[in-house]
C-alpha cells in the first residue's frame, strides 16, 4: 500500500521499547457526503475503523471495526486499498517507549442501513455515532479541535490530513475520451477559401463544461499531443474549472482535429485528422485511478472505443469507477470515418451498454443500436440491455426520457440555430447536473423532477445551438436560470 504521508515527533530519544499497533480506517462516501465517526462529546471526526487484532488481516479488521463503531456492514468485494500514514511518537503510557502506528485507509462501500453499535469503554464514553457529513465540514471541525490530551491531537490532525487529501482527489463527475479542436466552417476569405475557426471540443469536454458551469467539480481523463493544439486545450479545460491532472501530454502523438462543415440549418459533416490521434493512445497503465475511485459519476462514450490502446484504458476506467460505486453515464457517439464499418462500430457501441447505469443516444444512434425506428420500443429495448434510465435526444423535437415502465417526450426550446456542435453534450451535462442538485439515485427520484433536469438540459442546449464551436458555446448556470425563468 502507498505511504500517504508521516508524522514522526522525534521525541523519543532514549526509550528503549517500540509499541507497534496497526490499524485499519474505511474510507466510505454516499452521494456528496462521507460516512465519519463523530465524537459528540469530543467534538471531533474520526475515520470508522481501530486496531487489528493480532489474528486478523486488514479486511477481516476493517470489516469488524467498521460494524462495531458505526455499525454498518462493509461490502467485502468493494475494498480497495488508498493509501497508510505511519506515526511514530513517544508513548503516553510508558516514556521508555515509542508508540507506532501504521494506519492502513481503504475505500469501500457498505449496505445502505445501519445496524447496532459495539462500543468499547472509551467510545461510548466519548460519545461516537455515525454521522454523513461534508468533507469541508469534517475538516472545519478537526481543525478546531483542542484536547488537554496531545496524543489525541495528533490522531485528529492525521484524520484531518486525510480527509484534505480526499477533497483534492474527490469530484462529482470525471469523463474519460477524445478532447480536440473543432475547425468549424466560419464564412471565406476574400479571394473566396473557405475559412475555419479554431474551437476547443470533443464530447466529454463539452459535457464536463456545462458540469462545470453548473457549480459541480469536474476532472478530464485522457490524452493530448504535446504541440500547440494540445497545449491549447488544458488552457481552455484549466479556463473552465474542469481538472487536467489527468490529462497527459503525448511526445509522439498529434492531438486529434476535426474539422465541421456546416450546412444552412447548423447541421454537421465531420472530417478527421487521427491517424492516429493522441486521444486513441491512452493507455490503462496511465489512467488516474484514484481519481476514478473517487467520482460520484464517471462519464465515456464511443469514440475512445474505436481504436487500442484507448478501447482497453476505457473500459479498465469503467470497471475502476463501477467498483467504486461511481454511476455509469455513457453517450455512444457515431463517426461512420472513425470505425472500419457501421458493423464493426454497432458492435462496440452496443456492447458498452449494459456497463451504464444512465444512457444518453441521439434518436440516429438509438436506431443504430436497436434497429428500432419507433421510439418507445428503441427505448425500451436499450432498458433490456441494462442502464436504469435512457435519454433518447431529437434534435428540434426534443427528447424522450424513458425509466422502466414510464416514458414521456419533453420538447425542445424554439430558438434560432447557428451551430448544433455540443448540443447534445450540453444537454446531459445539464441534465446530469439537475440530477446531482437532487441527491438521489436515478430510479429513487420522482418523475416530475427528471422531467425538470430534462427541461433544464434543453435550456443548456437550446442556449449552446445558437453560438458556434463546442466548449465555447456551453452557456453558464445563470445564464440558463434566466432562460428558464423567460420561458
Amino acid at each position: 500500500m502507498r505511504r500517504l504521508f508521516e508524522i514522526d515527533l522525534k521525541d523519543y530519544e532514549g526509550c528503549s521499547k517500540v509499541f507497534r499497533r496497526p490499524s485499519v480506517r474505511g474510507i466510505i462516501f454516499r452521494g456528496d457526503k462521507i460516512a465519519m465517526v463523530y465524537a459528540t462529546n469530543e467534538k471531533y471526526y474520526k475515520f470508522p475503523g481501530g486496531g487489528m487484532h493480532e489474528d486478523e488481516d486488514k479486511k477481516e479488521a476493517l470489516l469488524r471495526e467498521v460494524k462495531e463503531e458505526v455499525g454498518l456492514d462493509v461490502i467485502p468485494e468493494s475494498i480497495r486499498e488508498y493509501g497508510s500514514v505511519l506515526r511514530r511518537q513517544r508513548s503516553d503510557r510508558d516514556p521508555d517507549t515509542i508508540f507506532e502506528q501504521e494506519n492502513f485507509y481503504f475505500l469501500c462501500r457498505t449496505e445502505v442501513q445501519p445496524g447496532q453499535q459495539h462500543l468499547d469503554d472509551y467510545e461510548a464514553e466519548a460519545g461516537f455515532q455515525l454521522s454523513y457529513v461534508d468533507i469541508d465540514e469534517a475538516i472545519r471541525v478537526n481543525k478546531e479541535y483542542r484536547s488537554e490530551c496531545f496524543f489525541n491531537e495528533v490522531m485528529i490532525g492525521r484524520e484531518r490530513r486525510v480527509l484534505e487529501l480526499l477533497k483534492e482527489a474527490r469530484c462529482d463527475v470525471a469523463a474519460l475520451g477524445e478532447l480536440l479542436i473543432d475547425f468549424t466552417e466560419s464564412g471565406k476569405s476574400s479571394d473566396g477559401m473557405k475559412l475555419f475557426e479554431q474551437n476547443p471540443g470533443g464530447a466529454p469536454a463539452n459535457l464536463l463544461t456545462a458540469v462545470s458551469h453548473y457549480g459541480y467539480k469536474t476532472a478530464f481523463i485522457g490524452k493530448v499531443g504535446d504541440d500547440m493544439h494540445g497545449r491549447f486545450l488544458i488552457e481552455t479545460l484549466e479556463k473552465e474549472g474542469i481538472g487536467t491532472r489527468a490529462v497527459i501530454r503525448d511526445p509522439e502523438q498529434f492531438t486529434t482535429l476535426a474539422f465541421v462543415g456546416l450546412d444552412q440549418d447548423g447541421e454537421r459533416t465531420f472530417s478527421f485528422a487521427r491517424k492516429p490521434g493522441a486521444d486513441t493512445m491512452l493507455r490503462s497503465d496511465e489512467l488516474d485511478r484514484e481519481m476514478l475511485s473517487m467520482c460520484r459519476i464517471f462519464h465515456f462514450g464511443s469514440l475512445s472505443l474505436t481504436d487500442e490502446p484507448a478501447k482497453s484504458a476505457t473500459l479498465e476506467a469503467v470497471r475502476i469507477a463501477k467498483d467504486s460505486g461511481a454511476v455509469i453515464s455513457y453517450d455512444p457517439n457515431y463517426r461512420a470515418s472513425l470505425w472500419p464499418d457501421e458493423k464493426t462500430a454497432v458492435e462496440v457501441m452496443r456492447s458498452a451498454v449494459p456497463l451504464a447505469d444512465v444512457l444518453k443516444v441521439s434518436d440516429e444512434e438509438s436506431l443504430l443500436l436497436t434497429g428500432c425506428a419507433v421510439l418507445e420500443e428503441a427505448a425500451d429495448r436499450l432498458l433490456a440491455m441494462g442502464p436504469k434510465f435512457v435519454a433518447i435526444t431529437l434534435g428540434s423535437e426534443g427528447v424522450l426520457i424513458a425509466r422502466k415502465s414510464i416514458k414521456e417526450q419533453v420538447a425542445a426550446f424554439s430558438v434560432k440555430c447557428a451551430d448544433t456542435t455540443g448540443a447534445g453534450d450540453s444537454f446531459w451535462g445539464g441534465f446530469l447536473s439537475c440530477w446531482l442538485s437532487y441527491g438521489v439515485g436515478i430510479d429513487e427520484m420522482a418523475w416530475e423532477d427528471l422531467l425538470n433536469c430534462a427541461r433544464t438540459g434543453s435550456a443548456f442546449a437550446a442556449l449552446c445551438v445558437q453560438k458556434r464551436g463546442g466548449i465555447p458555446a456551453v452557456p453558464g448556470k445563470a445564464e440558463v436560470e434566466l432562460f428558464l425563468r423567460a420561458h
